[in-house]
């Protein structure tokens, strides 16, 4: 396969992967599009290795923040190169759900406080044989625990 071709084949995997798994909140695209010993890293969550990790990682979160999806930022492509794709996005939630102590400052201790957070970021993936075998993020994190009341 071309370059150009693979680049394309990585940004669709990554395309499918966000919308799926962050967007929808489909965990299951996981075991088809994630290598088995992947890892995922965000400041708001720390490192998550394997794919049961990362998925309970999200059904946690969803259990705190049921409303919470995450989008592609358009007009900006996700830019693919060698085995990486970067991708900016946006999202948030509302905490309707379960208290939640999966922050690294602070909780909120009582479910349901309606507190709201938006925020963007940008991600970095890594690809091997077609699997996504690194995600690794940056989010906005101080502004997500600002808007929380946590700072």
């Amino acid at each position: 396969m071309d370059t150009t071709s693979q680049h394309q084949k990585n940004r669709q995997i990554v395309a499918r992967y966000w919308q799926e798994f962050w967007t929808n909140g489909n965990t299951s695209v996981v075991d088809e599009l994630c290598a088995e010993d992947v890892t995922v890293f965000y400041p708001l969550h720390g490192q998550f290795v394997g794919k049961a990790a990362v998925k309970r990682m999200l059904e946690d979160f969803k259990q705190s923040f049921p409303d919470v999806s995450f989008r592609l930022l358009s007009p900006f492509p996700l830019i693919a190169e060698n085995d990486y794709v970067v991708a900016r996005w946006f999202g948030g939630g509302k905490h309707t759900g379960k208290a939640c102590f999966d922050l690294p400052i602070g909780s909120l201790p009582q479910p349901n406080s309606g507190k709201e957070m938006r925020f963007s970021g940008t991600t970095v993936f890594t690809l091997r044989d077609g699997k996504i075998v690194e995600e690794i993020g940056e989010e906005s994190a101080l502004s997500a625990l600002q808007q929380l009341g946590l700072i």
